[in-house]
């Protein structure tokens, strides 16, 4: 177990003895597997109650699953405080400069009815919008799963 993470280290003693996620769930008297799916991916740390029933479970000497316990809660720590500091907001993206009217106007393809054709001022801040939506929703999703 030495170099081992606390999620693998629960996953190996788990496998080595022949017992599903679900069998572990219902030996520790939980109704889902869901709990350890997290603890064995890495997602979740298991409180210091349900450590030492992996122990009984396991037949591990009391305590002897604590010390990597306490590594993953400082790896965990060190993750969440040596992050780099978030990057600024998009810049909000400006109006257009011209108030949006009819404009000209371009045939349809196939030549049905006109259709008034799209300033390019108004294309350029759909981009910039679009860009800006994009990294933002990156950034959220990088710190769910960071």
């Amino acid at each position: 177990m030495p170099g081992e993470d606390f999620g693998t280290a629960l996953r190996r003693l788990r496998l080595e003895r022949g017992l599903s996620m679900r069998a572990l769930a219902q030996r520790l008297g939980y109704s889902a597997h869901s709990v350890f799916s997290d603890i064995e991916a890495g997602r979740r740390i298991p409180s210091e109650a349900l450590t030492g029933s992996y122990e009984e479970c396991f037949g591990l000497p009391l305590g002897s699953l604590l010390p990597l316990r306490r590594r993953a809660l400082v790896d965990r720590a060190r993750r969440l405080t040596d992050r780099p500091a978030p990057a600024a907001p998009p810049a909000p993206v400006a109006p257009p400069a011209a108030p949006l009217g009819p404009g000209p106007t371009r045939a349809a393809p196939g030549g049905g009815p006109h259709r008034p054709a799209a300033p390019d001022s108004v294309l350029e801040a759909a981009a910039r919008l679009a860009v800006a939506v994009l990294s933002r929703t990156r950034t959220v999703v990088d710190r769910w799963r960071g």
